[in-house]
């Protein structure tokens, strides 16, 4: 910090010589002396390169407190007219934290309400969590919110009177192109503290943009601000690992880690959905996630690698299944023993089961679009797990 700061007062007083050393070479009267005459082409070139100097300092200047701003949270505006986030603008941005999870959320208005504005599956994971801005201030949200059909938007009005944050209400009319500048605030990893990640906007489509600033878990829910505008432009809601995905994609900018978040702007569709419900369809899904995710790893190492893994032993929802294994199973021998294969065979007769008895009442349970998507997309994983226990089975069993 002090580095820069000196930095800083060294260009500034060298802003300020140049300028009067240019004073003074322009205050001087003309002569009409032949001698001077003979020197007018060195005080040309003289005062050439004095502007050029004059503007390289300008430069270093603003370089230096652009450094200095942002090493102290937050920018000065810029000498070419840009708007950039201000520190009054983070009064408006929420941190949302709990035991089991964290995320990030702003105050905005919308349609001349005020709205605790985040993403759905931050606020469904917000049962008992304590949301306050980064100011300390704690937020109290209704019963009710309002989540969007196809996008992971979800807005819940509050009794507000402090800072809030401006919505674009029309990329197309605002003119957002690719390219430009966005800030991304929020709380970083779930560290309850407010970051700013700095970034270009890489793609726009209907529903969604693709900032380059580069997000992670804990900033979901956290605003994208357009910084010359100043305005939110998007929501950040996801990552995607293109580092493997495709052929076509190695050796460019897109073989990587990228962050994309939903636009608050255009038709939205909202459903009404009390609080309660929201979370408990949250937690259906989740464990339901959580049960698919188990049940896969464990059969797939079953399939490929014979290997039996016991790290799920203590499981809420599963660990039961292993109690006969924990107890009575020969790991010397292995399914040699006619023992142990009754053992492992009523283990994976017990996790066919397991993939098949939750299925309908999960499904039955998620009402929100967001949810019922989300699970429409994991349950043919169900099917993949028991053809992974049925191929071992019928293998070594």
């Amino acid at each position: 910090m002090l580095r820069f700061v000196g930095f800083l007062y060294l260009c500034f007083s060298g802003f300020l010589a140049g300028q009067q050393l240019e004073e003074n070479f322009r205050a001087e009267p003309e002569s009409q002396d032949s001698d001077e005459s003979e020197n007018d082409s060195e005080k040309s070139l003289a005062q050439r390169l004095l502007e050029e100097r004059i503007e390289e300092l300008k430069e270093e200047l603003e370089k230096a407190e652009s450094e200095l701003a942002r090493l102290v949270g937050h920018e000065q505006p810029n000498r070419k007219g840009v708007t950039y986030v201000s520190r009054e603008d983070s009064g408006a941005l929420v941190v949302v934290r709990s035991d089991n999870s964290s995320g990030s959320g702003f105050i905005a208005r919308l349609k001349d309400k005020t709205f605790f504005v985040t993403n759905i599956h931050v606020l469904g994971a917000a049962r008992g969590a304590e949301l306050t801005t980064v100011n300390g201030e704690a937020i109290k949200l209704t019963p009710t919110a309002y989540v969007s059909k196809r996008r992971d938007l979800a807005i819940v009005p509050i009794d507000w009177s402090g800072r809030v944050l401006d919505i674009s209400k029309s990329l197309n009319f605002d003119n957002v192109e690719i390219g430009e500048s966005v800030t991304v605030m929020g709380n970083s990893s779930g560290a309850n503290v407010t970051t700013r990640l700095d970034g270009v906007i890489r793609g726009i489509g209907p529903n969604e943009i693709e900032v380059s600033a580069e997000f992670v878990p804990g900033n979901s829910g956290s605003p994208i601000i357009h910084n010359e505008l100043g305005v939110v432009i998007g929501i950040a809601a996801y990552l995607r690992d293109f580092r493997s995905d495709s052929k076509w994609t190695e050796g460019t900018e897109f073989n990587d880690i990228r962050c994309f978040g939903y636009r608050l702007d255009g038709a939205i569709e909202w459903q009404a959905v009390a609080l309660d419900d929201l979370y408990r369809q949250a937690e259906a899904y989740a464990l339901f996630e959580d049960r698919t995710e188990v049940m896969w790893n464990v059969s797939h190492q079953l399939r490929y690698e014979s290997n039996l893994l016991t790290a799920y032993r203590d499981h809420d929802s599963l660990g039961h299944l292993y109690e006969d294994i924990s107890s009575g199973f020969d790991w010397n021998r292995g399914t040699a023993s006619p023992h142990n294969s009754k053992i492992l065979g009523r283990f994976i007769n017990q996790m066919m089961n397991e993939s098949q008895n939750d299925v309908s009442e999960t499904r039955e349970q998620l009402k929100v679009d967001f949810y019922r998507r989300s699970f429409d997309r994991i349950v043919d994983y169900r099917e993949t797990v028991r053809n992974n226990l049925s191929n071992f089975a019928e293998r070594r069993l």
